[in-house]
């Protein structure tokens, strides 16, 4: 066996994970160029006014576009061996990353919803309470990663930093991305209850454009999760071209989704076109 063939197959089984995250990065930069000239608009002017909505928008779409940055490096840097140490931190940063993302979409999902139940403060102690659980596990689940045996290195000047996690290291990922998909899953309830009771009385309204964006990006993500969770439980070493190191090959690209959709969801409510349009509740203007 020809020793110099190491960096190459060590090079070709990272090519599916290059590849997964170069997407993952086209669609962040692309729609964030694409969407410049709505978020001057709806968000920069004065007219716009100021709010905790507005906040956490601009806080969702620049940590999303400028903190990826450090992460690109990760993935696509040549990252010789003695670099190892650097490699261990970006994989930690990566980690932080998703989770302060997730923890700011979340936020603007309980906003959202709070809105849709008119400043419900039952809505708003439920969703709440199960974000701080989430968090918590997701913290947990972050820590017992860190302290957990890691797979041997196997790193050159062909891949980057070496990606690949254990077998247990991936189910604790995978129950901290679990309890995430569960908020996910009971705000798309409280949405669609209220789209039940609300019927075709307000099919022409701002509430009817909320529920239908709520509905889209919860299909959407709903799919990103389960995929997500999928990879950090059932892929393990094997000859196949699924290896340890594609365990959550599809993290960067769900978080990207995520964050790129509630974006396109606070751009939504904001459109000139909509203003007009009656509202359910004055909290469905007030709040944005």
């Amino acid at each position: 066996m020809n020793t110099d063939d190491g960096p190459v197959r060590s090079a070709e089984s990272s090519y599916p994970n290059r590849t997964v995250q170069a997407v993952a990065f086209a669609i962040l930069y692309y729609d964030y160029v694409l969407t410049l000239p709505e978020e001057v608009e709806r968000y920069w002017t004065a007219a716009a006014g100021r709010s905790w909505a507005s906040f956490f928008f601009f806080l969702n779409r620049y940590m999303s576009v400028l903190c990826h940055i450090p992460v690109i490096f990760e993935f696509f840097a040549t990252m010789p061996e003695s670099l190892m140490v650097i490699c261990h931190s970006l994989q930690l940063y990566h980690q932080l990353l998703a989770a302060l993302t997730q923890l700011v979409v979340g936020t603007l999902l309980i906003l959202r919803t709070y809105a849709l139940y008119n400043r419900s403060r039952r809505v708003i102690y439920l969703l709440s309470c199960i974000s701080i659980l989430g968090g918590a596990i997701s913290v947990w689940a972050v820590l017992s990663v860190r302290g957990s045996p890691v797979p041997p290195p196997d790193v050159s000047l062909w891949v980057g930093c070496d990606l690949r996690i254990s077998q247990k290291q991936g189910y604790y990922l995978a129950a901290a991305w679990s309890s995430i998909m569960a908020f996910d899953i009971v705000v798309f309830l409280l949405t669609s209850w209220q789209a039940l009771h609300a019927g075709r009385m307000w099919s022409h309204s701002l509430f009817h454009v909320i529920l239908r964006d709520g509905t889209l990006y919860f299909g959407v993500l709903a799919v990103c999760y389960l995929s997500n969770i999928l990879t950090y439980v059932s892929i393990c070493a094997s000859p196949s071209h699924l290896q340890p190191k594609h365990k959550g090959i599809l993290t960067t690209l769900t978080n990207v989704i995520s964050a790129t959709l509630v974006t396109r969801m606070m751009l939504n409510i904001r459109n000139p076109d909509l203003l007009d349009l009656p509202h359910r509740w004055p909290s469905e203007h007030e709040l944005w």
